[in-house]
């Protein structure tokens, strides 16, 4: 009797035991963080991260306006008011210290292969092992080494967070239907997922198959608990393409919608081969053409795949329902970004994986446990060990190595240039820190390279346009910003650019006047458009066109030191000394160098001219 108590004391215990007593999941944290900290000493890269962070005005302070923008604005083709909120709270203890960003995503990580643990542990009923392989292969797989080293793919590192807590706290509504509460912190989790990232809309096809493969329940009470879910799904899932509408995102490497299904399923082939073999890694996966420039033959062999994938659930439905769940939940998890609605110019990103794997993870962990468990052979399971232990070492050492490679913007674009000679992006993106770095003949060298994989690739005769310009070669900038408004005149920002070099290196205002209003009439409400055009009316003595531009650009950025100057000299040309003498005080409030003999002659002839002298506010 005694034994038997005994015994059912330690099998209480063992139910009742808490996911987090095991150490050894603390061990795998360890080793995750490890690998990644390589990271902390990493920059920001000019891939987003100039317009997540370092140019965000929301970011910028916390305040009613800027948290309000964060909820009511798509932002660069997406909508995550989370993500942005996460950068603020980041500016506000970091400023612009790159380390801040990178330990804020390693943390996140951390949290991630902790929930990842703790789903499986759960899910799994309470098989601790197989949880914990899993979570290890989640927190050291190279393929999710851009999620976490670039800090723009915040994104991924928090809807994953809400995505997991969503799915926990679901299973523990499965497990005590009685609180509900867990119920409701499943849904409150899955909106905060949804408000971090719009793939997070994959949950609610989750659900419905954890109910049956590890429940074995489809009822109308499932159903109609799902209700919420599906809800909260089709509107973010509406939201989201409406935002990637907003930015011309959708369709922009013109593909047709039959080539787009065949790109899908070859994407598919790319990431299972990617979890298995996550060799040659890349920022990016350009869709393949073949060298007459048209769809390569192999890509229409890639529906294999998907009947590969079904006979896979066929053959293991019953006997192995883990393997069919898991394999299906890798598919709906990555279903929304297969592309068969083109989104971006990229087929294939890693950063797409970091949730689906989860599937892939568990599926890896309960097969090596099976197996070995099969094996009779003492030596045969010694080497079955040896093995996982070597596979999940080279594993880490190269994710370790990976992370590296996003230390900043020249070793991220060069290791793609490496991997693709054929990838003009990378070109254009490299070739941009070269010339913010000042070395102008290394961005010349690098917007020929890109050229002559394509000729007619507007952006790096821009950028080339620009090293000339800092070179003081003019001649050759205007021929090359020329080329690049002849290879894209939408692209606006050329006609600026030109304009600025014909007027303030050349001397030539009519033809800068000219590039101005090109630009100006698209975007009337540009400051530094309108103050050039100003300038180059001065220049030219047409001085009343120069003070409407000038007025203009003081209308959208009141506190333009060198606007409010230029408006000063207009207005004791016009003899309008008061107007002279208020915005030249402003001006040298603002920091500009107004000469103080300047401000008293515009302060006696405005007391003289309006017999009342006001002074400026």
């Amino acid at each position: 009797m005694k034994t038997e108590n005994t015994t059912a004391t330690k099998i209480k215990a063992r139910k009742n035991q808490d996911v987090f007593w095991d150490f050894r999941i603390y061990i795998i944290l360890a080793i995750t963080c490890a690998l990644y900290i390589p990271s902390l000493k990493n920059y920001f890269v000019n891939w987003d991260d100039m317009m997540y962070v370092m140019n965000n005005e929301m970011i910028n302070e916390f305040s009613i306006s800027n948290f309000f923008k964060m909820f009511s604005s798509f932002f660069m083709g997406n909508y995550h008011p989370l993500t942005i909120m996460s950068f603020a709270f980041d500016h506000a203890l970091f400023n612009l210290n790159a380390t801040g960003y990178h330990l804020h995503n390693l943390l996140l990580h951390l949290v991630n292969t902790l929930l990842v643990y703790t789903f499986c542990y759960h899910l799994l009923k309470k098989k601790n092992t197989v949880a914990l392989v899993a979570a290890l292969l989640f927190g050291i797989h190279p393929m999710h080494v851009e999620s976490v080293a670039w800090i723009s793919e915040r994104k991924d590192l928090l809807y994953t967070a809400y995505f997991f807590l969503s799915l926990i706290f679901y299973l523990k509504h499965k497990e005590e239907p009685g609180r509900r509460m867990y119920y409701v912190l499943s849904i409150v989790f899955f909106l905060f997922s949804l408000l971090s990232k719009a793939q997070a809309v994959t949950l609610s096809l989750v659900l419905p198959l954890i109910d049956y493969f590890f429940y074995n329940e489809v009822s109308r009470k499932s159903i109609k608990e799902k209700i919420p879910f599906f809800l909260f799904s089709l509107f973010f899932g509406i939201l989201a393409i409406l935002a990637q509408k907003s930015s011309n995102s959708i369709n922009s490497v013109s593909v047709t919608v039959v080539q787009s299904v065949f790109y899908a399923q070859y994407s598919l082939w790319v990431y299972i081969v990617k979890f298995f073999f996550p060799f040659f890694q890349s920022a990016l996966y350009e869709y393949p053409v073949s060298a007459t420039g048209t769809t390569p033959f192999f890509i229409f062999m890639s529906p294999l795949i998907i009947i590969l994938i079904t006979l896979f659930i066929l053959t293991t439905r019953k006997k192995w329902k883990i393997g069919t769940f898991c394999i299906l939940f890798f598919i709906l998890t990555i279903l929304p970004v297969l592309q068969f609605l083109p989104v971006g110019e990229a087929l294939v990103a890693e950063r797409y994986t970091y949730i689906p794997y989860v599937g892939l993870s568990i599926m890896v962990a309960e097969l090596f446990f099976l197996l070995r468990k099969k094996t009779i052979s003492p030596s045969m399971r010694s080497a079955y060990l040896y093995l996982g232990f070597f596979l999940l070492a080279l594993s880490g050492f190269l994710a370790y190595d990976r992370t590296k490679v996003w230390k900043d913007s020249e070793s991220l674009w060069s290791d793609v240039i490496k991997k693709n000679p054929a990838s003009v992006t990378a070109y254009v993106n490299r070739s941009f820190i070269f010339f913010e770095n000042k070395d102008y003949d290394k961005t010349i060298q690098d917007c020929n390279d890109g050229l002559n994989v394509d000729p007619n690739y507007f952006k790096l005769y821009a950028n080339k346009a620009a090293a000339y310009k800092s070179k003081h070669e003019y001649d050759s900038a205007i021929v090359n910003y020329t080329k690049a408004i002849a290879k894209n005149p939408m692209y606006y920002i050329s006609y600026l650019n030109r304009g600025a070099v014909y007027t303030d290196d050349l001397k030539n205002y009519s033809l800068g006047i000219a590039d101005f209003k090109v630009f100006l009439n698209v975007k009337p409400d540009d400051p530094g458009c309108n103050y050039n055009m100003a300038v180059a009316y001065y220049q030219s003595k047409k001085y009343d066109s120069a003070m409407i531009h000038c007025m203009n650009s003081l209308r959208i950025k009141p506190d333009d030191a060198r606007s409010n100057f230029l408006a000063a000299k207009l207005g004791e040309l016009q003899g309008d000394f008061q107007k002279a003498f208020s915005f030249g005080s402003k001006a040298k409030q603002l920091g500009f160098d107004v000469r103080e003999t300047d401000l008293k002659t515009w302060e006696q002839k405005a007391g003289n001219f309006t017999g009342t002298l006001k002074k400026p506010r």
